[in-house]
């Protein structure tokens, strides 16, 4: 049986990940806020707050959209290449573009998404080998 990764015994500096996520996820939101993005969004919430669920969906949507995107980049491009943070539509530059998907999804309805990560991670350190023999 294999011994519990380290990262479960110590706080591995999540106080300071959790800040630093945090401001990060603000500032998504805000850019976001800014460029318009969240302005139809708003007034369907304001107008009729029963949306929201469907406001959320569209906005998880976006983010699928942004995994896909991700798989296409995987598909099509070089192994080499999928870690350039410089050039647009990389297997990275995806990947990114779905975390900031789920932080502007957090921040506008305040969820503590670097939290739930942060337990997130705790959790599957405690499931053991493929959460107790699961097939991949």
């Amino acid at each position: 049986m294999k011994s519990k990764p380290a990262i479960v015994e110590s706080k591995w500096h999540q106080d300071d990940f959790i800040q630093a996520f945090q401001k990060a996820q603000s500032g998504a939101y805000t850019i976001n806020v800014a460029n318009g993005w969240w302005d139809d969004r708003n007034t369907l919430i304001e107008t009729s707050p029963k949306v929201t669920p469907l406001v959320v969906i569209g906005c998880l949507g976006l983010v699928t959209s942004e995994v896909a995107e991700a798989m296409e980049a995987a598909r099509k491009h070089e192994f080499a290449t999928w870690g350039d943070t410089k050039t647009k539509d990389t297997l990275v530059r995806e990947l990114a573009g779905t975390v900031i998907r789920c932080m502007d999804i957090a921040e506008r309805f305040d969820l503590r998404l670097a939290e739930a990560i942060v337990e997130e991670i705790k959790a599957n350190a405690e499931r053991g080998f493929r959460h107790g023999g699961k097939a991949a």
